[in-house]
């Protein structure tokens, strides 16, 4: 299939893309959960796609794009279905789960349209993003429709029976959409057993220390501005305002960075800036300052994991796309799992900033790390210095 055809399906499979994990913290604390069990949560949520990865990655490999397009679709549609029921945490924990296998086989997918199409992959997964990120901005509106129609757990089943149903239209859509078989030459490959290179062995570590501390503090994004700024949805729903209306048309262009500037030097030369960007959010005295720190924040972050995803794939045979990211995205998983659940004992332990200092402070230590794990790219082509 071509990646046009995904332009559709990715909006409207992309409704809950913001107001999800905006409302899941508070929706959990409403349920009558704690931070911590919340942090949890999200920790179960990475060690659970650490196991499936490693399964999921292989098998998106030995399928057509196309039909890996499907299966992620089904499955989105399947968590929202029981997001729309779920009333106990174990019930949320499953629709995560769900949830973390549709992104898995969405993200392999895309990976390998990309890879087939040789267009450059920081700019073209942006693109994909853009489309997303517009699904999800029309997921705000349809938020805040029918939150101010319903309470605030009544609405969040009637919020997730819509996404459910506009997820089940893309999968009609994906399903009538033609399939273009493999290759001979890439049927051949798929047979090969494959594994990392040393230099993709090096990227996996560094990105392994980087996904810790920043789950860290993201972990506690939520409940920060509820704490500290005694901030309500409508006020959390205006702080994401800015970035909600930037990203859907910045994504590609941010992607293209690390195509045209080289991927090693734009992963280090933002270190410093998301250490400054974690000390703002730390101290700043107004939740409008907090919003535009965080905005810029999320701009260079965005940054350095398009360019983390190109230095790594960069080279790697297209029959093994999905196998080889899929390993690389375990070490954001297991960082992602000690990293939440380190940030959420922080935060209910020592305070609400403490998070945000500790990254501050820990990012630094990545500026060496980078130099020694990331490996220098060779002169770019004519080709990656085109606009």
């Amino acid at each position: 299939m071509k990646y046009q055809q995904l332009t559709i399906p990715l909006m409207l499979i992309s409704l809950p893309g913001i107001f999800l994990w905006v409302l899941l913290p508070i929706y959990i604390k409403e349920l009558g959960y704690t931070t911590f069990q919340y942090s949890i949560t999200i920790s179960i949520l990475s060690f659970t796609k650490i196991i499936l990865k490693l399964v999921l990655g292989k098998v998106s490999d030995r399928y057509s794009r196309h039909r890996i397009c499907l299966y992620a679709l089904v499955s989105y549609t399947a968590a929202y279905f029981i997001y729309a029921a779920a009333t106990t945490l174990s019930t949320l924990i499953a629709a995560i789960i769900v949830h973390g296998i549709a992104g898995i086989l969405l993200t392999m997918a895309l990976i390998g349209l990309v890879s087939d199409s040789n267009h450059k992959l920081g700019q073209q997964m942006g693109a994909f993003d853009s489309k997303q990120q517009i699904g999800s901005l029309a997921g705000v509106g349809i938020c805040y429709l029918v939150l101010s129609s319903f309470g605030f757990i009544q609405g969040w089943g009637v919020l997730f029976l819509i996404c459910g149903a506009a997820s089940l239209l893309g999968c009609i859509y994906i399903f009538k959409s033609p399939e273009v078989p493999n290759t001979k030459e890439m049927a051949i490959q798929k047979k090969e057993k494959s594994k990392l290179s040393v230099k993709q062995r090096k990227i996996w570590v560094f990105n392994l220390g980087l996904s810790t501390v920043s789950a860290m503090s993201g972990i506690i994004f939520i409940p920060y501005m509820q704490q500290v700024y005694g901030a309500s949805i409508e006020l959390i729903t205006a702080a994401f305002l800015v970035p909600m209306l930037i990203f859907p048309f910045v994504s590609s262009k941010l992607g293209r960075v690390g195509d045209q500037r080289g991927y090693r030097k734009t992963i280090i030369q933002y270190i410093p800036v998301l250490c400054m960007g974690a000390l703002g959010l730390a101290f700043s005295p107004s939740l409008l300052l907090f919003a535009i720190i965080y905005t810029i924040m999320d701009l260079f972050s965005s940054i350095q994991a398009y360019a983390l995803d190109g230095v790594f794939i960069k080279g790697t045979p297209q029959s093994h796309i999905g196998d080889a990211y899929g390993k690389f995205t375990i070490s954001a998983n297991l960082g992602g799992m000690a990293g939440a659940a380190l940030g959420g004992y922080l935060f209910d332990a020592f305070g609400p900033s403490v998070p945000y200092i500790v990254f501050a402070v820990s990012i630094l230590l990545f500026l060496p790390l980078g130099l020694y794990l990331i490996p220098a790219s060779k002169e770019q082509s004519v080709q990656e210095r085109l606009v």
